[in-house]
């Protein structure tokens, strides 16, 4: 990888290190809407403790990414390809079901201003797609030298 590459890969990896660490304060964080969303649904019924937990889970397999990335962005192989596989696979399953809160927010914006939320998803999407491909590739793609084209 050229370095002005590799340097735009550098630059997303915080960025995506903030978004992480941002998701991470959201969570705990009793000032945050999502803390307070998830709050009043828990004390409703203890079967939103499923939507709490798989949130909470989603954001911190988010965090946990920020390292296969890294690791994308230096060319580093680190630990064994099945527990990234594994975490890759959950990252994704819990990235479905574990948006409760954002998923009432985009009906609300739905209901409210429809002609506003084809851009609202195009900009809450795009920007993880880079994150995904980089650990699908380092995850499920073979050594080092495979993920930087030569042998």
């Amino acid at each position: 990888m050229n370095v002005k590459h590799r340097w735009v890969w550098e630059v997303y990896c915080v960025l995506m290190l903030a978004f992480a660490v941002k998701n991470i304060y959201n969570v705990f964080s009793p000032d945050s809407e999502s803390f307070l969303y998830y709050f009043i649904l828990r004390s409703f019924d203890p079967v939103f403790y499923f939507h709490y937990s798989a949130h909470v889970l989603q954001v911190l397999l988010n965090a946990v990414h920020c390292l296969p990335l890294f690791f994308f962005t230096y060319r580093v192989r680190c630990g064994v390809p099945a527990v990234w596989k594994t975490l890759f696979v959950l990252r994704c399953v819990f990235e479905v079901i574990g948006h409760a809160y954002g998923m009432n927010s985009l009906v609300a914006l739905y209901h409210s201003k429809s002609k506003f939320l084809l851009l609202v998803i195009v900009a809450m999407t795009v920007p993880h797609i880079p994150s995904y491909a980089a650990c699908f590739w380092y995850a499920f793609r073979g050594s080092v030298l495979k993920l930087d084209g030569r042998r």
